[in-house]
């Protein structure tokens, strides 16, 4: 984040600096170069200071000395590539900052040199803590001891050294019988000069913590650059080689066996890899590798994790020949061999090796409908009808196995002779029973179907509300039950029924329903919770599950409304005809079609007033009267151009007729 905001200041100063001075492109390069070397310089590495305590004071725990990776470039710049990945060289830069534990006990064969600083205490009958820092000349001085030469020197050959020169001056420190003890511990320690050079990412000389190892000095250093080898590091020490590394040791099996402790003035060699090997499909980890020589195709497999479960034993192989062997321009050759032959091919010139898959195989069947648990499941040889019914949930429950149609299942197989499907019928029930004389044995990609008996399911109840006795929930009892049917059952009318006045509505899944009429029913009074009023005339109307019945209390009037002067309820008075209604609505109003007008009755039957008969009026209707069909004024001008048109065209065929 702090970098982000130089950037951002850095851009800023430019600009600035740019518009009031006009300076030149190549002198704000060298602004930028020069910024570009103080943010390389803020990002060196720090030396590491000791502590004089050995835990962080107020939580007790080990105090911690950090020690940041070198990390001059963007760290963007650092990115993976696609595809393929080198192995192994994402661990030394993968990380920002390595942590050694300040008091962790002294590598037995850490070496002192000049600004180790060490703790001499003597306990017992002599009581004495001081410290010391070596000098540029691996030496320390005390005022009673004298001048003491330590560089070189282990640990543990320092602290006999030590313990001799002392008893020459503390006497009880001598013999088995001492009375006084001397212990030697290391205080603050010093940072050593170790050079990284090769294929690294960022040779130099760097200054790190002198407990690293080969592993934790390349981390501290930026890591191994993709071209360097991680099989060959070289540890060189006082003109020749101390050691020759192989990190796969360590990366794959956690072998450190030769990490090696660095020492002041070491020098550490990456040399260029040799082997590009790639290592991709049914292996655990693919990725780039890096082979040596004696290793075999068998070990780089290994190395990349082994194989998958769903390996094949087929593994292909891509090298480069030998050059006696290239003829005819051809460099390249590929070929397939068993797994147990890698074990004898070497690795050498290899550059790709493809451990296959397995060919995907579909091993299943299904079972749907009327099962407790359906779906997929993978099939076996000779597996068998009642097989795959137990392990979708079986029909043991005999409550369960009412719901299940008895009488036929089907079996659906693939038909590699016709371009459809063979149905195979399966008595359900007696194989249930046991009844069958063989097993119905399955085949591969086979479909069941087990259908349900719609009987034994709850059917929506009747609903009847309003004016009746016993208003509830009604389940239908047959067939075609009859509204007078489920009246009867609901105690019959109350005294304020209107008998004619029964609403009924039914769920849309009934029949079909068209958009424009579905927006009409959204805003129109003859629908009830997403369902459709149904006009009836009888009460021997059958009635359906779901439907809902209302029986209207008798309201004594009659609803006039529509191109009538005065909208609105008029008294239901017995024997008077549609004109008495109307009269004592006021009357059509002039925009008002008295050739169309509508009555609709309290049970939704509705009938339209015609010149040759006249709608009964009953209590509860209601009365609609239609507005005028719209037409466009009158023009006399259109009107005389038209018939003179009409006029010159028949003057037109009589003179033509003559002449003919």
């Amino acid at each position: 984040m702090i970098n982000k905001y130089k950037h951002i200041v850095y851009v800023l100063f430019v600009s600035v600096f740019a518009l009031g001075y006009g300076q030149s492109t190549q002198e704000l390069q060298r602004l930028r170069s020069d910024y570009e070397k103080f943010q390389r310089d803020q990002n060196q590495l720090a030396m590491p200071k000791g502590v004089d305590q050995e835990v962080e004071p107020g939580t007790g725990l080990p105090r911690e000395a950090q020690i940041t990776s070198y990390q001059p470039m963007a760290v963007d710049e650092i990115m993976e590539d696609e595809g393929l990945k080198h192995f192994g060289y994402d661990f030394f830069t993968r990380r920002d900052e390595v942590a050694f534990w300040e008091n962790l006990p002294t590598p037995a064969n850490y070496l002192l040199g000049s600004g180790d600083e060490l703790v001499i205490s003597l306990w017992g009958e002599t009581q004495i803590r001081e410290k010391y820092t070596i000098t540029r000349d691996g030496k320390i001085y005390d005022g009673k001891v004298g001048l003491l030469t330590l560089t070189g020197k282990s640990m543990g050959e320092a602290r006999q050294y030590l313990k001799d020169q002392f008893a020459r001056v503390y006497a009880t420190l001598k013999g088995k019988n001492a009375t006084t003890f001397i212990d030697v511990s290391l205080g603050e320690l010093r940072s050593i000069n170790v050079n990284f050079v090769g294929q690294i990412k960022y040779p130099g000389v760097y200054p790190i913590h002198p407990f690293s190892t080969v592993i934790t000095g390349l981390i501290q250093a930026g890591g191994v650059d993709t071209t360097g080898s991680l099989r060959q590091i070289q540890v060189k020490r006082d003109g020749s080689t101390e050691e020759t590394i192989d990190l796969y040791n360590y990366l794959i099996s956690g072998e450190v066996s030769s990490n090696i402790q660095l020492r002041d003035q070491d020098i550490v060699v990456i040399p260029p890899r040799t082997s590009v090997v790639e290592i991709d499909s049914a292996v655990v980890s693919p990725g780039i590798y890096e082979s040596i020589p004696g290793e075999t195709i068998y070990d780089m497999i290994h190395y990349a994790g082994g194989r998958k479960q769903d390996a094949s034993e087929t593994v292909g192989i891509h090298k480069i020949k030998p050059k006696s062997e290239r003829t005819n321009g051809i460099i390249y050759e590929a070929y397939y061999l068993d797994f147990e032959s890698t074990k004898l091919i070497p690795a050498a010139n290899v550059d790709q090796i493809s451990v296959r898959h397995l060919f995907h195989e579909v091993q299943q069947v299904e079972i749907i409908g009327q099962v407790k648990v359906p779906g997929q499941y993978h099939y076996y040889e000779g597996m068998t009808f009642k097989n795959l019914l137990k392990l979708s949930g079986g029909l043991e429950d005999s409550t369960y196995t009412k719901s299940v149609y008895l009488e036929k299942a089907e079996i659906i197989r693939r038909n590699p002779g016709s371009r459809y499907d063979e149905v195979i019928s399966v008595k359900l029930g007696k194989i249930l029973n046991n009844d069958t004389e063989k097993k119905i044995v399955l085949h591969n990609l086979d479909r069941v179907v087990v259908h349900a008996n719609s009987n034994f399911f709850e059917k929506e109840h009747v609903q009847i509300l309003g004016e009746v006795n016993i208003p509830g929930s009604y389940p239908l009892i047959s067939d075609n039950e009859t509204l007078q049917s489920v009246l009867n059952r609901a105690g019959n009318f109350t005294s304020k029924a209107m008998k004619d006045g029964i609403a009924i509505y039914r769920d849309r899944k009934y029949f079909e329903v068209t958009a424009s009429q579905a927006t009409l029913l959204s805003d129109g009074e003859d629908r009830e919770d997403g369902k459709v009023r149904v006009a009836w005339q009888n009460v021997s109307v059958t009635l359906m599950p779901g439907d809902s019945v209302v029986v209207k209390e008798s309201p004594g009037t009659v609803n006039v409304f529509g191109q009538v002067y005065n909208s609105g309820l008029i008294e239901f008075r017995t024997g008077k005809g549609l004109k008495y209604y109307i009269d004592g609505a006021g009357g059509v109003t002039e925009q008002g079609n008295k050739k169309s007008i509508i009555v609709v009755y309290a049970n939704g039957v509705v009938s339209p007033n015609k010149w040759y008969s006249t709608p009964k009026i009953e209590d509860g209707a209601t009365i609609i009267v239609n507005k005028k069909p719209s037409s466009e004024p009158f023009n006399p001008t259109e009107f005389a151009s038209t018939l003179a048109s009409f006029l010159s065209s028949i003057v037109t065929i009589m003179v033509l007729s003559k002449q003919l």
